[in-house]
């Protein structure tokens, strides 16, 4: 055995560790593959060193060892064949048939091989025991991986389902903001071109009385000019001749007149315009004002008496939802009004039984509409309040102890916490608000997965959760926040949805 060892060895280049292909000899003798040589040589240009002895040769150059190259392949095609005869299953070290198994080092091995020291402490199992002793082992991670496929399975239908309502609100935000700044563009247009025609009629005016005004001061000058040429002249004739009209002369001149023309009202303006930039500035806060309405609206069609915009709004508003609210689930510091339309923060707790339906850290109330399918709407007034919450919730949430206002926690809310108004994703989203809340509009598509939050008085969106896994059943969610010392002592107030 030790022979062929060194057998192979001899036939293995001393760069790659493997058999040789096509060998090539160096200047001291050594033979290494044509491709490992030229790569260890790659880069130099001069003094070449052999790789196993560092003889180092001036020239990059080598000689094909075609003998070396033969003798290889005839001593890989000598051993190919007696391993197809036992079907491969040799010993590559001892050329001995693989009859056991080792179990430390989970391989086989040959009857020498479990006498060597390698071998020699370690577990070893007859091949056909060990064979039938891990089928059993590896059939019980089939049957594991085939449960395991089963959830992932499921898992990535899941994820399919929620990619879908992903990408069709995605798709719907493009179009949104598509149709919105094609909606600004157009409206935009339509100003610059109403500005910049209202500026024209302005310049071709005043540049018409500042015409008139030159036309005028071009009259006076050629009549003082005349009547210089003429006393000029006359000043060269004799005396006699000069004092025979010099009456007349003086006469003239006292009369002439020379007048400014008066100042235009409307030009001042222009130039102090020009100066200040008033005019361009107030006009663009007027656009600015307008910006909000004029988003609202929609171009109409052929045949159509209302805009695309209200009839969302109608068809939103069409969902109304009776919502009132439930005293089982309140904290015992809120105050609910007989018809349970409207809730604010006490002084004081009141007497109430602490059932598992109240809420006992959180002054939370919820509304008694269970919602487990279908479209719903509701306003909530919040006045002048400081601090608020509203949204829906899992009917399971834990109503004991402190609460996560974000959907891992089973509440999907927007609230008002020190001027500030967020929405409590899994990290809060600031909303930038142009005026301040006095109404909330809350738009649930539940089979969507999507709840939408409202500004009741100009309609805008305020912020959407969608693609949001619902539970089974949600319930309407109000927390009015802690009085304040009479800083938030005002109510949440249900309102009735009248079509508007």
């Amino acid at each position: 055995m030790e022979a062929k060892k060194q057998l192979k060895e001899e036939i293995s280049c001393s760069i790659c560790l493997e058999y040789f292909t096509d060998p090539v000899s160096v200047e001291c003798g050594h033979v290494f593959c044509r491709f490992c040589i030229t790569r260890y040589w790659e880069g130099l240009e001069i003094d070449f060193p052999c790789p196993q002895c560092r003889h180092t040769s001036h020239n990059k150059t080598f000689r094909p060892n075609r003998h070396l190259g033969n003798i290889v392949e005839l001593l890989k095609q000598l051993h190919t064949p007696s391993a197809t005869a036992h079907g491969g299953n040799l010993c590559s070290e001892h050329d001995e048939k693989l009859k056991l198994f080792c179990e430390d080092d989970q391989e086989p091995i040959c009857v020498i091989c479990r006498e060597s020291k390698d071998h020699k402490v370690h577990s070893v199992l007859p091949m056909q025991e060990a064979g039938e002793e891990y089928k059993k082992r590896l059939h019980s991670h089939v049957e594991r991986l085939k449960k395991e496929l089963e959830s992932l399975q499921i898992w990535a239908a899941e994820e399919s389902r929620t990619a879908s309502k992903v990408e069709g609100n995605f798709k719907n935000q493009v179009e949104v903001i598509r149709s919105t700044f094609e909606l600004l563009k157009k409206f935009l247009d339509k100003e610059e071109q109403q500005l910049l025609s209202k500026l024209e009629n302005e310049h071709k005016e005043n540049m018409k009385n500042i015409q008139e005004k030159l036309s005028e001061l071009e009259k006076q000058q050629s009549t003082h000019r005349d009547l210089i040429t003429e006393i000029e002249g006359k000043c060269q004739q004799e005396d006699v001749e000069l004092l025979k009209e010099v009456k007349i002369l003086l006469s003239r001149c006292n009369n002439l007149k020379t007048q400014k023309p008066p100042e235009d009202a409307v030009v001042k303006q222009t130039l102090k315009s020009i100066g200040e930039h008033s005019s361009l500035q107030n006009k663009l806060f007027e656009l600015k004002e307008a910006f909000p309405a004029e988003l609202d609206r929609r171009y109409i069609k052929p045949g159509e008496s209302t805009f695309p915009a209200q009839r969302e709004w109608t068809y939103i508003r069409s969902c109304a939802t009776a919502v009132t609210l439930d005293p089982d689930t309140a904290h015992q510091s809120l105050i609910l009004s007989e018809a349970g339309r409207s809730v604010r923060h006490g002084d004081r707790a009141q007497d109430l039984p602490d059932t598992p339906q109240r809420f006992n850290l959180c002054p939370i109330v919820l509304g008694r509409e269970r919602l487990s399918s279908g479209r719903h709407y509701w306003e909530v007034e919040v006045g002048n309040k400081t601090r608020w919450s509203l949204g829906v919730c899992d009917e399971d949430v834990n109503r004991k102890g402190k609460v996560t206002l974000a959907p891992k926690g089973g509440y999907w809310t927007v609230w008002l916490r020190d001027g500030n108004y967020q929405a409590g994703s899994s990290i809060p989203i600031t909303l930038t608000l142009l005026v301040p809340l006095r109404a909330v509009g809350l738009f649930l598509d539940y089979e969507a997965g999507r709840l939408s939050f409202y500004n009741v008085d100009d309609r805008s969106l305020l912020f959407t959760f969608s693609g949001a896994s619902f539970p089974s059943t949600l319930r309407p969610y109000f927390m009015p926040g802690l009085g304040e010392r009479g800083k938030n002592a005002g109510a949440l107030r249900v309102l009735p949805v009248t079509q508007k």
